[in-house]
């Protein structure tokens, strides 16, 4: 048999019994499929998640009442000083009639500064500043809608879509806004707004928000069902006494229409039992025409207070807790929320004002009434965000307000790409996921000039989502995403003057370039957003023909103006790329590790199902690839990291070193012992030359058996890669424990399958060299990261030894020139 094909069997069959053996019981968590679910009706009037309704959880949702804006009457108020207004400025944005010019949109004011007061309740024209540099960035994006096969196919899955879009021209990103759903229903806040004469004007883009009123609560008790069932008891915060003394209402928390997988976006009932309930509720909503305050967003307060609710010291500890107990499924309880700080180094101050980059995930829907996970593996979701101190008047707490920038492909919930408020991502109860979903929000604290940088790419990207760069609609492949794009946003923010510089900078380019260089179309949409922003003459990058927005539609050299250049690569080159962000929860992971390799604090915002009422619901961790068999998804991980970065200049230098004081111990012993010699002459001159001649070949099988295999299953699979934070002493005992059995395999290999190493193998000499080896190879893999350093001294050592120091000649007595024999 082949020598390759032999060693190469050896390995994979050793691999699978460490595996195996490094299972215990109950490890690998058995897979079931969802039974169906009991007590529903015979007839479907309500979906399931093996029978989901025929239609958008969008429109089942919009069959309530309250979930219209004309339940909200503009001219009622809540009672005075209970409530504050959720946003200075604010109001429900309607799309104008086809075929008006330019970008904008009228908008309803909910809200609006006192010397703008008599403004509420009017319906105004909404444009964009008149500056020279937005003018330009709104073109870029805007686009003619035309619906195609993909978008028909995306409504046919009940999807929703902007219909309403449909066959219109000259589409930007206001009303992209305003026509991403059937009615004109898409809330927003205002920033950078000017009153003109036309109405109002903006310099930034609006923020999608919930509710025109904001209070703090806590729930007391449901009340008894007098013709309507969701009413409560609560009691509101009083900022006197710094606790929940203040007066009592009666307000309206609707239960809403369950989605099309019969599922509650979020179930009021659960709230007075949670033991959040101690620290009380945002609510945002309005007063509904019988003057009950009826809330339309929740959120635990707890959640978002400054003060943390536990620290973790240390750089190693807190790399360990982002890449094992961030998302372990033992603390990952339906109902739970909590805070944490990481401290890799110094503690942080948060103070008012403070504004710091947020990374966003979500993990899955478990239990009776959960959604399936294809390959055990849960993707999840990620997005960019971020987040700001402020002194809260109601508690006059400090608190994180909370900003997504959500780059999300079109769905059944009827969520719109664009940033958003977390009253509207997480708390919305139409279609936030607090209720449904475990998060984990990764808050860290960055110059205001890196976080807009990176707000404006997020806003470029979320527009073309909304109109699929022409084709009305936005699919999820593995090169256009939520995390390929949000990545996508950061590497063109990290190359644009404003962004992130110095070490942080390089190690996140690092990270998004992981083979050293950018996507083709990444770079393409760097060079037109560049052009877009100066207004510099020129024309863009040639990168070839590409698909648009993951939308499936092909995009030619005919296409003209800025929009025509944007770019979303479908081919697997470009995927392959930027593998490192291709799943969600590895990009969360790995972006939370490089922010604390370099001192910076983070802080952890998780929540799980909030309130947790539902049994039939369980929250489901995000996961790598087969992440669901932990012993094989930590496997791949581990590879992944090892294998995956390649070398950089940093890791150059100690790699070198290893190296040299390897050889420098190694050699000494060997010929001292008399293992290491020179090759005795007596070969042919014939036979040299054509030893010569198959050197490269000889090589080039060393490189990938023993090297490269032996190295992926003792280094990769086996070492703790050093972003997992491991102390010194357990790295050192991880390290003889993968020296140990590299030294032992030989022997076995001899034994067993490897018959010319069946001596040599056993010899003390040969094994003191190995354990030399194996040592050198686990240091170079710990400082440098990456599996190469080790892959390249493991295969030097093997060739100089048969080629040069009578390895060949060792494994093969009865041939001088035995060298066409590879050694394991």
């Amino acid at each position: 048999m082949n020598p390759i094909r032999r060693s190469a069997r050896a390995v994979l069959l050793a691999l699978l019994g460490l595996l195996l053996a490094a299972a215990p019981a109950g490890l690998v968590p058995s897979i079931t499929t969802l039974p169906p679910a009991r007590g529903e009706p015979s007839t479907q009037t309500q979906g399931t998640p093996q029978a989901p309704l025929a239609s958008s959880s969008d429109a089942l949702i919009r069959r309530s009442p309250w979930s219209r804006p004309e339940a909200y009457p503009i001219d009622l108020e809540p009672a005075d000083g209970l409530y504050r207004p959720h946003a200075a400025w604010m109001g429900r944005l309607i799309l104008p009639s086809a075929g008006d010019g330019g970008d904008w949109v009228w908008i309803e004011l909910e809200q609006a500064p006192e010397p703008h007061r008599e403004l509420v309740g009017q319906t105004l024209r909404l444009g964009w500043a008149d500056q020279p540099e937005l003018d330009r960035l709104v073109r870029a994006v805007t686009t003619d809608i035309r619906f195609g096969e993909s978008a028909r196919q995306a409504r046919e899955d009940h999807n929703v879509v902007p219909d309403r879009l449909n066959g219109r021209s000259a589409i930007g990103p206001l009303q992209s806004l305003a026509g991403a759903r059937p009615d004109d229903d898409v809330t927003v806040a205002l920033e950078g707004v000017s009153v003109t004469a036309e109405g109002l004007s903006i310099a930034l883009p609006p923020v999608q928000i919930t509710g025109r009123w904001e209070g703090l609560v806590q729930v007391l008790e449901p009340l008894p069902a007098a013709g309507d069932g969701d009413l409560f008891r609560v009691r509101h915060f009083e900022a006197g006494s710094g606790d929940f003394s203040g007066p009592e209402e009666t307000i309206r928390i609707p239960q809403l229409p369950r989605d099309r997988f019969g599922r509650r976006v979020i179930d009021p009932l659960g709230l007075a039992a949670s033991p959040l309930n101690r620290e009380g509720w945002w609510i945002n909503g309005a007063p509904a025409a019988d003057g009950i305050f009826t809330v339309q967003a929740i959120d635990p307060r707890a959640v978002t207070l400054v003060e943390a609710g536990r620290t973790i010291e240390g750089k190693g500890a807190a790399l360990r807790y982002i890449h094992r107990d961030n998302w372990d499924p033992r603390r990952r309880q339906r109902g739970r929320a909590d805070s944490t700080e990481l401290h890799p180094g110094h503690r942080p101050d948060w103070k008012e004002g403070d504004r710091g980059l947020l990374m966003h995930s979500f993990g899955g829907i478990g239990g009776v009434d959960g959604e399936r996970s294809p390959a055990w593996t849960v993707s999840g979701h990620f997005a960019f965000g971020e987040a700001e101190v402020v002194r809260d008047p109601l508690s006059r707490d400090l608190r994180f307000q909370i900003t997504y920038h959500q780059i999300y492909a079109n769905n059944p919930n009827g969520i719109v790409s664009g940033s958003q408020d977390r009253s509207t991502y997480a708390g919305d109860l139409r279609r936030g996921w607090v209720g449904l979903r475990p998060i984990s929000d990764a808050l860290v604290p960055l110059p205001d000039q890196a976080l807009d940088a990176l707000a404006l790419q997020t806003e470029l990207i979320s527009a073309r989502y909304r109109s699929g760069d022409g084709g009305g609609v936005a699919l999820v492949t593995p090169a256009t995403s939520c995390v390929q794009d949000s990545s996508q946003a950061l590497w063109i923010a990290l190359n644009s003057a404003d962004g992130p510089v110095g070490s942080l900078g390089e190690a996140l380019n690092d990270l998004l370039t992981p083979f050293g260089t950018a996507r083709s179309d990444w770079r393409r949409n760097a060079d037109v957003t560049r052009l877009a922003r100066t207004g510099e003459p020129g024309s863009v990058a040639e990168s070839g023909l590409g698909l648009s927005a993951g939308t499936g539609r092909w995009q030619g050299e005919a296409d003209t103006g800025w929009s025509a250049g944007f770019q979303s690569s479908q081919r697997l080159l470009d995927a392959l790329l930027s593998l490192r962000s291709m799943l969600p929860r590895r990009a969360f992971d790995a972006y939370a590790a490089t922010f604390l390799q370099h001192g910076l604090p983070l802080r952890l915002l998780n929540t799980d199902q909030i309130p947790g009422r539902d049994p039939r619901l369980d929250p489901v961790p995000a996961t790598g690839v087969l992440g669901g068999l932990r012993p094989v998804g930590e496997a791949l991980r581990r590879l992944s990291d090892a294998l995956i970065p390649p070398l950089r200049r940093g890791s150059i230098g100690p790699s070198l070193l290893v190296l040299g004081f390897y050889a420098a111990v190694a050699i000494p012993i060997g010929r001292t012992s008399g293992f290491l010699i020179p090759p005795q002459p007596g070969a042919s001159g014939e036979a040299r030359s054509r030893s010569r001649l198959l050197l490269p070949l000889r090589a080039l099988q060393l490189l990938i058996t023993p090297a490269l295999l032996e190295e992926v299953l003792f280094r990769g699979l086996l070492l703790p890669h050093p972003l997992e934070g491991l102390s010194p002493w357990r790295m050192a005992a991880w390290i003889a424990l993968s020296t140990g059995l590299f030294v032992l395999y030989h022997p076995l290999a001899g034994r067993l399958w490897y018959r010319p190493g069946r001596t040599l193998f056993r010899d003390p000499r040969f094994l003191t060299q190995a354990t030399l080896l194996g040592l050198a190879c686990s240091l170079a893999y710990g400082l440098s990261g990456s599996l190469l350093p080790a892959v390249l001294i493991h295969w030097l050592a093997v060739l100089i030894w048969l080629e040069a120091l009578g390895g060949a000649a060792r494994l093969h007595p009865q041939s001088p020139l035995p060298e066409r024999r590879a050694a394991p």
